[in-house]
C-alpha cells in the first residue's frame, strides 16, 4: 500500500520587485521545475486533465525527472492551482481565490475597506 503524499505547511512564493515575471509560474519554479510546470499546466489546459500514472507518456518524464515531477505536482496541489480527481490532475482555481482574500487582508489593514466591498 503507497505511503500518503505529506503536503507542506507553507510554499515559498518569491515576488520580483524590479521586473515582472512572464508567468506565475515564474514566481514559484525556476530551471527544470519551471520546465516541467509549464508542460504540465500546457498540458492540463489542452486535455483537461492528466491520469496520475499517465505522465511519463503525456509530458515525456523520464529517469531522474520523475523526482522533480512529483515535486511541482505537490507544490502545484499545495498552492491550489490543481486538485486530485478521482486518479486525475486538473486545474483549479483555488490558487487565485486564496490571493484574493490576500488583497481583501491588506486593503483591510491599511484601512481602504470601503474599496473591498
Amino acid at each position: 500500500m503507497p505511503r500518503r503524499r505529506k503536503m507542506p505547511d507553507f510554499v515559498e512564493v518569491r515576488l520580483p520587485v524590479h521586473a515582472a515575471p512572464e508567468s506565475v509560474l515564474e514566481i514559484l519554479f525556476e530551471g527544470k521545475t519551471l520546465e516541467i510546470a509549464k508542460r504540465l499546466v500546457n498540458y492540463l489546459k489542452e486535455n483537461k486533465m492528466l491520469w496520475k500514472d499517465e505522465y511519463h507518456e503525456a509530458l515525456g518524464i523520464e529517469g531522474a525527472d520523475k523526482v522533480i515531477y512529483f515535486r511541482v505536482v505537490k507544490k502545484l496541489l499545495a498552492l491550489g492551482m490543481i486538485y486530485e480527481d478521482r486518479g486525475t490532475y486538473r486545474l483549479s482555481g483555488k490558487f487565485s481565490d486564496r490571493l484574493e482574500h490576500l488583497a481583501k487582508l491588506w486593503k483591510f489593514e491599511i484601512g481602504k475597506v470601503e474599496e473591498i466591498w
